[in-house]
């Protein structure tokens, strides 16, 4: 059980086989269409094209910023050796959380019901059967499944089926810790659980039963993801990201992406102004009116597309 979370953890933090189940039993989940999302949702996409940019303070001091997926898909690593370069110059790494062995244990102790209740109680039998298949072939046996957050069994599906190799962020805050670079987060885990924990439990179970009835649409949205950030593909990503968004998918959205924006445009001034920064956030982060990288220029930095 160990060894199963501790699979599936590094990849909830931080957005394969496909389930077939009969046309009959999925029409008994009550599923509701996929709505068609926002096209609007990041505003006006400048910066359309690259994941490593440089960013320039006023000062002049330099620092690179890497938009990265939270998986260890071979396509997503393979970008490692294009921006191996610049990472190697830094001398401070700067990612989305630092997993490490305490943050890992922090985690895994806030993912689970401790109010007597279980997964099948809220979201019901047919669907919790679904999600409970879906979850066994990532290795998460259904006692143990039954047990999860809403939110917890949510982020999970939402990553590839299949084995993953270590996820990109890792590889990266791995090096860093290697090399005797200074390792830093942008946020801790409390912050980032509480931003699940900020969406309220209902919608937190309409949003998985969602993903119970439109499971293979979704799997094969992650597919879509991986290879437009294969592309460096920003405009795609955000496009694949917003094709089905409903209200409630728009609430987490919000909550995962804009608030956390904001957070961290502020905990990045420092190490930017400083200089020699390598920063690794997720792709999404960087985007739109809303993201880093438009941020970042209202508050005087000059970017510059890299790769």
């Amino acid at each position: 059980m160990v060894r199963v979370l501790r699979s599936v953890l590094p990849r909830l933090l931080v957005i394969g086989l496909l389930l077939a189940l009969p046309a009959a039993a999925v029409a008994a989940l009550e599923c509701v269409p996929l709505a068609r999302g926002a096209g609007d949702a990041f505003g006006a996409v400048e910066h359309r094209h690259g994941l490593l940019w440089r960013v320039t303070a006023p000062s002049g001091a330099e620092s690179f910023l890497l938009g990265t997926m939270h998986i260890g898909d071979a396509r997503v690593v393979a970008i490692t050796d294009a921006v191996r370069p610049y990472f190697d110059v830094a001398q401070t790494f700067v990612m989305e959380v630092v997993l490490d062995f305490t943050a890992m244990a922090e985690l895994q102790g806030t993912m689970f019901l401790s109010d007597g209740r279980n997964l099948e109680d809220l979201v019901g039998a047919d669907f919790y059967a679904r999600l409970a298949a879906a979850m066994q072939v990532r290795g998460v046996p259904p006692q143990l499944t039954a047990t999860m957050k809403p939110w917890a069994v949510y982020s999970a599906l939402s990553l590839p089926a299949t084995e993953q190799g270590t996820p990109l962020d890792m590889v990266f805050m791995l090096e860093a810790q290697a090399a005797g670079k200074t390792v830093r987060g942008l946020e801790t885990v409390a912050e980032q659980v509480a931003v699940f924990e900020s969406v309220d439990e209902d919608t937190q179970v309409a949003l998985l039963r969602e993903m119970a009835c439109h499971y293979a649409v979704f799997q094969g949205e992650v597919e879509a993801l991986v290879e437009a950030y294969a592309a460096r593909d920003l405009a795609a990503l955000v496009e694949i990201s917003f094709r089905h968004a409903s209200d409630d998918g728009q609430a987490l959205l919000d909550a995962l992406l804009w608030s956390r924006n904001e957070r961290m445009l502020e905990r990045l001034q420092d190490p930017l102004a400083a200089g020699g920064a390598f920063v690794a956030v997720g792709a999404l982060h960087l985007p739109g009116s809303r993201g880093l990288l438009q941020g970042l220029e209202r508050q005087g930095f000059r970017i510059e597309a890299l790769y």
